[in-house]
C-alpha cells in the first residue's frame, strides 16, 4: 500500500482522543511520565489509558485494550515491552486508529529478533493505514494545542519552528534551553527509528502548515532519499530547513547503527544532497540552538547587505569574518549616513562598516547609528554588538536599541559579550524579540 506523504499524519499532531497504552501509575515510568504529560498540560481532547492489570490510572479510568474504548481513537500511544507491540497493532487495526507513536525500544537496533518485531508491526500498518512515528522515540508534541504525547521533561513553549530528531535525548536537552531562551515550536517530533514517517512526510507536513515557518532537523542518517529530496527541494525556498548531520566520520557511522539500527551513508553525498535540496548544514548543536533563537526572533534578512554597529574594533572584525565567510556583504556606508552620524557620534567614529561608536559609547551613540542603519535601503539586516567598557551601562543600551528597532521590521541581530554583567541586557532584547548571542 502507498500512502500520501501526508496521509494519516493531522491524526497524530492534532486528535481529539489518544489511547495511552501501557499507561502506568508506577511514578518515573514511561508509561507514567506519558499519562502525566497528556493530562497535564491543558490539552482539551479526550485520554484514555489502557493497562489490563487496572482499573484507574493516575485517577483516570483505565481500559483493558483499546477493544474496550468506547470511542473512535485518533492516535494510540505504545510504551509496552517490544515483543508485544504486534499484538497491540492488531488491536488498534481492530479499532480503526488512524495513527501511532511507538516509544518502545528493542527493534531493529537490536538485531535479528527486532527486525522480525518491526516487520510484523510494519505489516500490520501497511494493510490498515495505520501511520507510524518510532519506534524507539520520545514522542510527538503540538505546544499550540497544548498535547504533549512524550516523555520529555518538559514542555516547550509554543512557536513557529518546527523540530524534528532522530534523537530523543537530544529533544530533551532542546526543550531545556528553548524553554531559558524563550524559543518556542509549532511542533516538536522525535522519529526514533522511521519505520514509517520520515523525514519527507513530516517536512512535507510541517511545509503546509501555516503556523510554521522554519524547520530544524537533527539527522543521523535517511532511509528514502528520493522522498527527501523531493520534499526537502519543495519547501527549502519557501521556509528554511536546516539541518545538524551526525555521522561525519566511520566511527560516528558505526555509533548510528548501534543507536537507531539505521545505515549512515557517506558524509561528503549526504552534504552535496543538502546543498542540492537548498537546505542548510551545521555541523554543531550550538549552531542549531543559535540557528533556532535566530529563526524563531524577528524577521530574517531579505538580502546579504549587513551593517554592523559596534563599540569595539576587535568583535566588528570578528563579525565581518564571519558574515564573509558565509556569503553576506558588508553593507556601503553612504555620504548622507556619514554626515548624519558626524553630528551625533564623535570625531573619531570609523566612518565606515562596521560603525564604531566607540569604547566609551552611551545608548544614545547605539540609538542614532540604530537609527540611520534602520533608515537606510542599502542595508538589509544589521548586527549590533556591544562589550562592557568603564562608563557604559549594558541594560540601558539594550533598551535603547530594542525601543529603536520595535516595529521598524528591519531584521536584527544581537551580540551582547561578557558574563553576568550583561545577563539582564540580553534578557531585555530577547524579550523584545531580538535575537542574542555571546560571541560574533
Amino acid at each position: 500500500m502507498v500512502f500520501l506523504p501526508t496521509k494519516g499524519l493531522k491524526h497524530i499532531f492534532n486528535p481529539k482522543a489518544i489511547a495511552v497504552i501501557g499507561a502506568s501509575s508506577t511514578k518515573d515510568s514511561v508509561g507514567y511520565c506519558l499519562m502525566a504529560n497528556l493530562i497535564g498540560h491543558g490539552f482539551e481532547g479526550t485520554v484514555y489509558p489502557v493497562n489490563p492489570k487496572r482499573d484507574a490510572v493516575q485517577g483516570v479510568h483505565a481500559y483493558k485494550s483499546i477493544l474496550d474504548i468506547p470511542r473512535q481513537i485518533d492516535v494510540a500511544v505504545i510504551a509496552t515491552p517490544a515483543n508485544t507491540v504486534p499484538k497491540v497493532m492488531e488491536d488498534c487495526a481492530k479499532a480503526k486508529v488512524k495513527g501511532v507513536v511507538i516509544i518502545s525500544a528493542g527493534f531493529k537496533e537490536a538485531g535479528d529478533s527486532g527486525r522480525e518485531l518491526e516487520r510484523q508491526v510494519r505489516d500490520i500498518a501497511t494493510t490498515s493505514g495505520i501511520r507510524i512515528i518510532g519506534p524507539n522515540c520520545l514522542g510527538v508534541i503540538n505546544p499550540r494545542i497544548k498535547l504533549n504525547a512524550s516523555f520529555a521533561i518538559n514542555m516547550p513553549l509554543e512557536g513557529n519552528i518546527a523540530f524534528i530528531s532522530q534523537s530523543g535525548a537530544l529533544c530533551s536537552s532542546i526543550i531545556d534551553w528553548a524553554n531559558e531562551r524563550g524559543v518556542g515550536f509549532s511542533y516538536f517530533v522525535s522519529v526514533g527509528s522511521m519505520l514509517d514517517v520520515d523525514y519527507g512526510d513530516l517536512i512535507d507536513f510541517f511545509g503546509r502548515d501555516s503556523k510554521t515557518k522554519s524547520i530544524i532537523i537533527y539527522m543521523e542518517s535517511v532511509q528514502n532519499a528520493r522522498k527527501f529530496m523531493s520534499a526537502a527541494s519543495g519547501f527549502a525556498n519557501q521556509k528554511p530547513i536546516v539541518i545538524v548531520k551526525s555521522g561525519r566520520f566511520e566511527e560516528g557511522r558505526k555509533a548510528v547503527v548501534s543507536h537507531t539500527g539505521a545505515i549512515a551513508g557517506a558524509d561528503d553525498v549526504y552534504s552535496a544532497a543538502f546543498k542540492r535540496a537548498g537546505v542548510v548544514r551545521v555541523t554543531e548543536v550550538d549552531e542549531m540552538f543559535d540557528i533556532s533563537e535566530k529563526l524563531a526572533k524577528g524577521p530574517l534578512p531579505k538580502g546579504p547587505r549587513i551593517g554592523i554597529i559596534t563599540n569595539a574594533g576587535g568583535p566588528g572584525v570578528m563579525a565581518t569574518d564571519k558574515i564573509i565567510e558565509v556569503g553576506g556583504r558588508l553593507a556601503e556606508v553612504g555620504e548622507e549616513m556619514i554626515k548624519s552620524l558626524d553630528g551625533t557620534l564623535p570625531a573619531s567614529w570609523s566612518r565606515n562598516n562596521p560603525i564604531d561608536v566607540l569604547g566609551d559609547a552611551n545608548a544614545a551613540r547605539y540609538e542614532a547609528a540604530m537609527r540611520e542603519c534602520i533608515k537606510s535601503k542599502d542595508i538589509d539586516s544589521i548586527v549590533v554588538i556591544y562589550t562592557p567598557q568603564a562608563g557604559t551601562y549594558p541594560d540601558e543600551t539594550a533598551s535603547a536599541v530594542a525601543r529603536v528597532w520595535e516595529g521598524s521590521g528591519k531584521p536584527i541581530t544581537a551580540c551582547w559579550m561578557g558574563g553576568k554583567t550583561v545577563e539582564n541586557a540580553r534578557r531585555i532584547l530577547r524579550n523584545a524579540g531580538i535575537a542574542v548571542y555571546p560571541t560574533p
